[in-house]
């Protein structure tokens, strides 16, 4: 059954797949190498195709030589090409790990983004932007792709003299930061996150904004306590936390705090249609976590006075955002390994490669949604322009 199944895979892999067993046994050949160390990685396998393929992957009993994105790659082609083939093998439980993100408490918030900030200036820009950037062109720096990122939202906004934004969820405050300087506008930030909170503090005072800028700690359900309103909202990559059957509750707080006529721009990862999630994602990168569909979003909304204005799809935007975080990742490894230790490193690998992978085959989307509080029709119209491909056929 393995020769024939890696015989089968081998014709979706570039370059071809061999496999070599614990035992010493090797089937195939090609360049992507799959190497079983250990007699318990199929024993787990077997029981649970998730977490077996997962967990063994990050103590190193499954290692892949070659290159870990184009194997991916191949294992979705030949799970959508071939069928049922492989419903109870690790390979199509790839798949599954490429979900993210649920309704998540504090310290479930705290455990991921509180891995410190250092971790992250290791490998995000220099904004510390953890969200999809925007690529005019393939060749953009990540730096300009999330300057244009955060340029398209104040458009989108229409963010002009006078406003009063909220970025809920607002990370280490690149967007509450960057437009109070750019417009004549106050803003207001909250986080889960200490380490965010704290950083978004210190920069306030450094860059001489206090008064103009502020950032709370603070759960989005307790935003109504603040007392303040506001015309413009925005929420980058936060939804994914909020969690499936929760989605009503958040845009019912958003309303509250909202004037009529405001606009609210809503940028997510999601799915087309509704889709089970990841219980190795939940379990070791984000604790809990539901990606959304657009049926999904639109159903919450329902009857609370938002109107859709626009949805964007930038897909292909996060496969260059996670390519790039990867690249720079590899780049710090050794010291990453040497911190955090192996294991860690295997992780967050696995995690940033099969994500790219899940946005590189369609099965993840960023979205952004905007949305009017209340019908508004003196909205500009919006004419899109076509860009150069980001990937040649």
């Amino acid at each position: 059954m393995i020769e024939n199944l890696v015989k089968d895979l081998a014709k979706f892999v570039e370059g071809g797949l061999s496999v070599e067993l614990y035992d010493g046994r090797v089937i195939g050949e090609g360049k992507c190498k799959v190497v079983v160390k250990d007699p318990k990685v199929i024993r787990d396998i077997i029981k649970d195709p998730e977490m077996g393929f997962g967990e063994h992957y990050m103590k190193g009993n499954i290692q892949i030589i070659g290159d870990l994105e184009k194997f991916l790659r191949g294992c979705t082609k030949y799970l959508k090409d071939g069928g049922e083939k492989l419903r109870f093998m690790p390979l199509r439980s790839l798949l599954k790990i490429l979900g993210l993100l649920k309704f998540v408490e504090e310290k479930e918030v705290q455990r991921h983004y509180d891995l410190g900030n250092d971790f992250y200036s290791l490998w995000l820009d220099s904004s510390m932007t953890y969200s999809c950037a925007f690529f005019k062109s393939p060749d953009c720096t990540l730096e300009e792709a999330q300057e244009e990122k955060r340029r398209i939202i104040y458009e989108k906004l229409q963010l002009s003299e006078g406003d009063r934004l909220l970025d809920i969820g607002c990370g280490w405050g690149s967007i509450i930061l960057e437009s109070a300087k750019l417009y004549p506008i106050t803003t207001v930030g909250i986080t889960l996150s200490k380490n965010q909170y704290e950083y978004v503090k210190e920069r306030i005072k450094q860059e001489g904004l206090e008064g103009r800028v502020e950032v709370y700690l603070m759960h989005y359900e307790d935003l109504p306590k603040l007392g303040l309103k506001f015309n413009k909202v925005v929420s980058v990559g936060m939804f994914e936390h909020v969690g499936k059957g929760r989605h009503r509750k958040f845009f019912e707080v958003v309303s509250k705090i909202m004037e009529d006529g405001g606009l609210f721009l809503l940028h997510t990862i999601g799915k087309v249609h509704p889709s089970s999630q990841s219980r190795w994602i939940r379990k070791y990168i984000f604790p809990g976590g539901y990606l959304p569909s657009i049926e999904e979003v639109l159903r919450a909304v329902r009857h609370l006075d938002f109107n859709l204005i626009d949805i964007d799809d930038w897909r292909l935007h996060y496969y260059f955002t996670l390519k790039e975080w990867l690249r720079r990742f590899y780049s710090v490894g050794d010291y990453v390994k040497e911190k955090y230790g192996e294991e860690f490193f295997r992780m967050w690998e696995l995690y940033l490669v099969a994500s790219a992978v899940s946005f590189y085959n369609g099965s993840n989307h960023l979205f952004q949604f905007l949305f009017s509080k209340g019908v508004v029709n003196n909205y500009p119209v919006m004419r899109r322009s076509f860009l150069q491909p980001l990937l040649m056929a």
